[in-house]
């Protein structure tokens, strides 16, 4: 009989029931969360200016600001420079801003999120054509589901700039942060010319026969949205029928729902578009479970810090039979992980503390959760100091620290692994994380985890896809262990890098043009997964943020794409 970590855990965990305590929410835990939205205003950088042979940029405060330059981030606020655009080609931007992958990956999405936001000097000529630059941004951070920097950057867009799309895309964003009252007023001054939209706008301003008279023409087209049918006949009075299987949903669809009071179904979360999930986690109509399983899922996407999370976890109440229910769930459920959460920091002995973690961890890694996993229990890890007594603990730990971006903190876990002949094994493949993560942190010869367990293929993918990410942030790699690691000629990778992206990619990064890099990098690795990315596109794509001095950046990809696959 097969017993996995979660069995086990589930059984560890009963003992320390009812005696849990609220989630630890460290502020000052060190997470790698996404940068803050400045307050300080919007940024509008001013063309370049030669003196003495340098140049700086100022800003000019008495000219109209040009919209395709006008951003949110400036250099002191996580923003790539004002001469993002420098030196790159209108219609390089103008044809790769649009295939900005919308992934699953962190550290891409970071880096998404700051090149759209960027204030930035527009490559010459990009106005001339439509779609503008700032309507292709604003619509790629409207698919990452980065809302409240989207937000941010419509108001600060010139009241003479306003278009169709643009209006479209404030009006959906006000729409999912609740503002039904400025979404309709944008609407009504702009478009879109949506019949649905006026119904929503006529209910939720009290005009009830207006809208039942529009919705009476919508349900004879055959094309209807019944989804939106059904809402609003909620919103005008009429009692919704039970919702099982639901469709992709909309911003407006969100809307209504919410102004309907009709709470969605669990199931439909894993679907929900990623702008989405901040509607749902705020909206109290839903259960508590809805709003727990989409800031479980915001929060691997960086669109929730990991602190929320863990204060939505504390917000649970469990009577005997519900913590009996959440505790035979183990981690399979959000309520079970937040019992799991609240549970650990009860008991006396660090020892025991620790082995409970490191089960917890070892079954989020099961679902594929162990990075999330890693950032939500950093505050208990933090709490532990590496003593002998918790070697066996050690090589977990440490990979945690890493997953967490706190790869300095997972230094003195990686020793005590190192110095105990039970944990040293395992420890290996840490140090190799310990690598990605910081530069010159191990001088050791490098060595290839062990492949127990995987198919041959599925070993010589790991160690391909480590050895490109080690070469990637600058390491040595003797060729014995590339001729290791070596595939079956007959198996292909599942993605082959383009040969278009791979040599612009490189000529934009040798002659150091940031937004250029930035771009062809994200569009090159895709949004098929970095499980699933060639592992020379990887090697290129740390490779070249950090010939544009994006190192720290680069690490945290390599980082990523290593748990990725397995390591």
């Amino acid at each position: 009989m097969i017993i996995s970590h979660a069995d086990r855990l589930r059984a560890l965990i009963l003992v320390l029931l009812l005696a849990a305590t609220p989630a630890i929410a460290d502020p000052s835990d060190g997470e790698a969360e996404s940068s803050p939205i400045a307050d300080e205003g919007v940024f509008t950088p001013g063309p370049a200016r030669q003196a003495g042979g340098s140049s700086r940029f100022e800003v000019r405060e008495l000219t109209a600001p040009d919209p395709e330059a006008v951003g949110i981030l400036d250099d002191r606020h996580g923003g790539l420079g004002s001469g993002l655009w420098g030196g790159t080609a209108a219609a390089t931007v103008r044809r790769l801003v649009p295939r900005l992958p919308v992934a699953e990956s962190r550290a891409m999405r970071a880096l998404t999120r700051r090149l759209l936001l960027t204030a930035a000097i527009a490559p010459d000529k990009i106005g001339v054509e439509t779609p503008s630059l700032l309507e292709l941004r604003a619509e790629r951070l409207a698919a990452l589901g980065e809302t409240e920097g989207l937000t941010a950057l419509m108001k600060a867009v010139p009241s003479a700039s306003a278009s169709p799309a643009l209006a479209r895309i404030r009006a959906e964003t006000l729409l999912l942060s609740g503002d039904n009252k400025a979404a309709c007023a944008e609407i009504a001054a702009r478009g879109p010319d949506d019949s649905r939209f006026k119904v929503f706008c006529a209910l939720s301003s009290g005009k009830v026969l207006e809208a039942n008279m529009a919705l009476d023409l919508m349900r004879d087209r055959k094309e209807s949205d019944a989804t939106f049918v059904v809402a609003a006949d909620a919103m005008a009075g009429t009692p919704p029928p039970k919702l099982d299987k639901l469709p992709v949903l909309t911003p407006l669809h969100l809307a209504a729902f919410r102004a309907a009071k009709i709470p969605l179904p669990l199931e439909t979360v894993p679907t929900l578009a990623p702008g989405s999930l901040g509607a749902v986690i705020a909206n109290p109509v839903n259960s508590l479970d809805t709003r727990l399983l989409a800031a479980e899922r915001a929060e691997a996407l960086g669109l929730l810090d990991t602190d929320t999370l863990r204060r939505l976890y504390a917000e649970l109440t469990f009577n005997a039979a519900e913590a009996q229910l959440a505790q035979s769930q183990g981690d399979r459920t959000p309520r079970g992980r937040a019992l799991l959460l609240r549970s650990i920091p009860v008991e006396a002995s660090p020892a025991v503390r620790a082995g409970l973690i490191v089960r917890v961890l070892a079954a989020a890694a099961e679902r594929g959760a162990f990075p999330a996993t890693a950032r939500l229990y950093a505050p208990l890890i933090a709490d532990l100091a590496p003593t002998p007594d918790l070697a066996p603990s050690a090589p977990s730990l440490a990979r945690a620290q890493i997953a967490a971006g706190r790869p300095d903190a997972a230094g003195p876990w990686l020793a005590l692994a190192r110095s105990d002949p039970a944990a040293a094994k395992a420890a290996k493949s840490v140090a190799l994380l310990y690598r990605l993560a910081l530069p010159g942190a191990d001088p050791a010869p490098i060595e290839l985890p062990s492949g127990d367990g995987l198919a041959p293929d599925a070993v010589s993918r790991r160690a391909e896809v480590l050895l490109s990410l080690l070469a990637g942030v600058g390491e040595k790699i003797p060729s014995g262990l590339w001729l290791s690691s070596l595939r079956d000629p007959s198996v292909a990778p599942a993605l082959v890098p383009r040969s278009a992206l791979r040599i612009m990619a490189r000529a934009a990064a040798e002659d150091v043009r940031t937004g250029e890099t930035v771009l062809l990098t994200l569009v090159g690795l895709g949004d098929g997964g970095l499980d699933r990315a060639d592992p020379e596109m990887l090697n290129r794509a740390v490779t070249h943020l950090r010939m544009i001095g994006l190192e720290r950046e680069a690490r945290a990809l390599a980082v990523e794409a290593a748990f990725a696959n397995g390591l």
